[in-house]
C-alpha cells in the first residue's frame, strides 16, 4: 500500500531529488514529527529601553531574581500589538554585555557576545549565523535591512557566519525580492535581471571549467574552489526553479513598497519577504535589521535620524521620547504582523510559530550612548516547546549586584539548548565577573 511516508520515500529517488530537497525533507520532517527549528532576529539600534519593556507592577534593575507570569498583567504600551501572542511571550530583563563593545554600536556583540568595531573582522560566529549553519537550507542565512534609501547590500557589522565571514544584508526590497523569487517573477524587471544573472553565471561556469583544464595541478586546484562558489549559485538556483509551485503560493505580492523611496515601506517589504522565507521552506534563520544610526523614520511622521533622535532631538510637536516609543512600537508591529503570518499557517499538530522563534533585541544594549550592562530583549514563539514560558517577565539580578552573572553570552548559550545543538559557552565571558567557568551553561529558568 503506497501511504504517504513511503510516498515521500519514493520521490527522494527521481532526477529532481536534488532540487527538491529542502520542500521533501520539509515534508519527512513533518511525518515524522521532526519539524524543523526556525530563528528570526530583529534587531534595532540606538538602544532598546529596558523600562518599556516592563509590564504594569514589574520592575527590573533589583538584587534578585524577578520571575513573573504575564497572566493578568498590563503589557507596556509598546507591546500592546503582541497582546494576542502573550502566552508565547517571554521578556527579559537584567543581562549585561561588558565583554562587547559599547558606546554607540556593539557590532557584532548583540549577537555574538565579543569585542569588535566596524571594521574588524569577525572573531568567530553570531548566533544567527552559527544556526544558519546548523539549519541550512536553499539560503542559509538571509539578511534585511532598512537603509538610508540608496544602499543595495550592506555588510553593517552585526552577522557573522565565522572567524572573518561577516554576513551581508539586503537594504533595496526589490533586489532582495530578486534574490529570493526571481525565479518566479511573472515577468518585467525583476525577472529579466534573474534571467540575465542567470545566463551570466552559466557562461563564467564554463569559461572557469575551460581554463581550469589547461592550467597544471596546482593552479587547477585553486581554480576550482572559484569554480565550487559558481556551481553553489546555480544549485541555489536551480533548487529555487523547481520550487517556483510553492514560492508563488507564498512569495509576496511585489506592491508599491518595493519601489517606493519611503524606508519604512523597504522595512515592511522585508518582514512580508521574512515570513515568506520561512512559509516557503527556503530558510530557517533570518535576520532584519531595523536600522542604524543614518536611518530615517520619515515614513512615520519623524524628521531627524535616529541618530539625531537619540541626542535629544524632536520632531515637530514630537519628543526626542515620542520618537523612540513610536519607532518601537512601529517595529513591535511588524513583528506581531509576522507571527499572525506563521500562526496561520498549520504545521504538524500546531502552526509554524510553535516551531519558530522571534528575538527582538538592540545592537546597542539599553541606551543610545550604552555602557552594555543591561541589555534588554523579547521572546516570540517557543521553539518547539523547549522554551519553559507561556507567557513570562524575567529580571535577573543588575550589573553591580552580588548576585549578577548572568550575561548575553549566557542567553546565546542558552538559543544553542533550545536549538537542541547545546554547547557550554557562547562568545566571550566578561572577565570582571569572574572565571569563564562561573559563567558557563544556559539561563535554566528558561530550559523545559
Amino acid at each position: 500500500m503506497m501511504n504517504r511516508r513511503n510516498l515521500l520515500k519514493g520521490v527522494t529517488l527521481g532526477a529532481g531529488a536534488t532540487a527538491l530537497s529542502p520542500f521533501l525533507s520539509h515534508l519527512r520532517a513533518a511525518e515524522i514529527g521532526k519539524l524543523p527549528k526556525r530563528f528570526v532576529f530583529v534587531v534595532k539600534g540606538s538602544g532598546l529601553q529596558a523600562e518599556y519593556l516592563n509590564p504594569e507592577g514589574l520592575q527590573h534593575g533589583g538584587d534578585t531574581l524577578v520571575d513573573a507570569s504575564l497572566d493578568g498583567k498590563i503589557l507596556p504600551e509598546s507591546l500592546k500589538p503582541l497582546e494576542a501572542f502573550r502566552n508565547k511571550l517571554t521578556i527579559i530583563q537584567g543581562l549585561s554585555g561588558k565583554m562587547c563593545s559599547s558606546g554607540h554600536n556593539s557590532w557584532y556583540g548583540a549577537l555574538g557576545a565579543f569585542k569588535s568595531s566596524q571594521v574588524t573582522p569577525p572573531t568567530g560566529a553570531t548566533i544567527d549565523g552559527h544556526l544558519s549553519n546548523l539549519f541550512p537550507s536553499v539560503f542559509n542565512h538571509i539578511g534585511l535591512k532598512m537603509g538610508n534609501g540608496s544602499q543595495g547590500t550592506a555588510y553593517p557589522a552585526i552577522s557573522a557566519a565565522g572567524p572573518g565571514r561577516q554576513l551581508a544584508f539586503q537594504c533595496d526590497p526589490a533586489m532582495a525580492y530578486q534574490n529570493l523569487y526571481g525565479s518566479i517573477a511573472a515577468g518585467g524587471d525583476i525577472k529579466n535581471k534573474y534571467t540575465r544573472t542567470g545566463n551570466v553565471l552559466d557562461a563564467m561556469g564554463a569559461d572557469i571549467k575551460k581554463l581550469q583544464r589547461e592550467l597544471p595541478g596546482a593552479e587547477r586546484e585553486k581554480l576550482g574552489h572559484y569554480l565550487s562558489g559558481f556551481e553553489a549559485l546555480k544549485n541555489r538556483r536551480t533548487k529555487l526553479i523547481s520550487m517556483q509551485a510553492i514560492l508563488r503560493k507564498n512569495a509576496p505580492a511585489v506592491t508599491d513598497k518595493y519601489q517606493s523611496n519611503v524606508t519604512t515601506d523597504h522595512l515592511e517589504a522585508h518582514f512580508d519577504m521574512a515570513a515568506a522565507a520561512m512559509i516557503s521552506g527556503i530558510s530557517n534563520v533570518v535576520t532584519v535589521h531595523c536600522d542604524s544610526l543614518d536611518s530615517s523614520y520619515q515614513g512615520l511622521g519623524i524628521t531627524p535620524k535616529v541618530h539625531s533622535v537619540g541626542h535629544g532631538s524632536s520632531s515637530g510637536d514630537l519628543s526626542a521620547q515620542d520618537c523612540r516609543n513610536m519607532i518601537r512600537t512601529y517595529h513591535v508591529k511588524l513583528i506581531a504582523d509576522l507571527a499572525e503570518k506563521l500562526e496561520s499557517t498549520p504545521e504538524g499538530d500546531g502552526t509554524m510559530l510553535d516551531n519558530t522563534m522571534i528575538v527582538y533585541v538592540s545592537d546597542n544594549s539599553d541606551k543610545h550612548h550604552a555602557s552594555a550592562t543591561e541589555w534588554p530583549m523579547f521572546v516570540l514563539g517557543n521553539s518547539g516547546g523547549a522554551l519553559n514560558s507561556k507567557g513570562r517577565y524575567l529580571a535577573y539580578p543588575r550589573y553591580g549586584s552580588a548576585n549578577h552573572r548572568h550575561t548575553i553570552g549566557n542567553w546565546l548559550t542558552t538559543m544553542t539548548h533550545l536549538a537542541g545543538v547545546p554547547q557550554d559557552h557562547f562568545g566571550q565571558p566578561d572577565m570582571a565577573l569572574g572565571k569563564l567557568e562561573m559563567q558557563s551553561g544556559p539561563l535554566s529558568e528558561l530550559l523545559v
